[in-house]
């Protein structure tokens, strides 16, 4: 309902035609592959990924395409962290229409949009390195992270990454090193800290 709502009020005020839509994001790397786009507007909060995840999927089958993130959350590290990831702007739900749309028009035309409620911190952690300390981790440490705060235990793991469980423990416990977490508690409470868990 929501993603009709988007599409009625973009066809009324933009010179733009909605040329596809997605539920899912099976269904949007389908549409990747069938057309180009000059922008797209991703949910952050996805039924079968993580939105950043998608949007680095995107960018890299169209590095021309403009990404808007659009979401109920908000999160300033997470705001950063899909800026640094490529997106050129980030609206939330609760925003007036009018606003998401110059939303959508500033990302057009190549300039970054955030939330004015939230441009003073989303500015200092996308001018320190020390702001997102997530970066600090290799993609499959990530990856590692991500399935820890799932609850997935390292047979788990093993089996969706394709790995050996000691090479899942060997990158688990560089994850918790790096980060300075010395349980799954502490793991669980950096990943609250910055929004990627409820």
């Amino acid at each position: 309902m929501f993603r009709i709502a988007v599409r009625e009020v973009l066809a009324r005020r933009l010179e733009l035609g909605v040329v596809a839509e997605a539920g899912s994001v099976a269904e949007a790397i389908a549409c990747l592959t069938q057309q180009t786009f000059d922008v797209a507007i991703v949910d952050l909060v996805l039924p079968d990924a993580r939105g950043l995840a998608f949007v680095e999927h995107l960018l890299d089958a169209q590095p021309d395409c403009k990404v808007l993130v659009l979401s109920a959350i908000d999160e300033p590290t997470q705001m950063a962290e899909l800026l640094r990831s490529g997106a050129l702007g980030f609206a939330l739900k609760s925003q007036p229409v009018g606003e998401i749309v110059d939303a959508v028009r500033c990302v057009l035309a190549g300039g970054r949009s955030v939330p004015e409620v939230s441009r003073d911190q989303v500015d200092q952690l996308l001018a320190s390195k020390d702001g997102w300390p997530l970066e600090r981790l290799t993609p499959r440490e990530r990856q590692i992270f991500d399935l820890l705060v799932a609850g997935d235990s390292s047979k788990d793991m093993a089996a969706k990454l394709f790995i050996s469980t000691r090479t899942v423990e060997t990158h688990r416990q560089r994850v918790m090193n790096k980060l300075a977490a010395h349980s799954l508690s502490a793991l669980f409470r950096v990943a609250q800290r910055h929004g990627l868990v409820g």
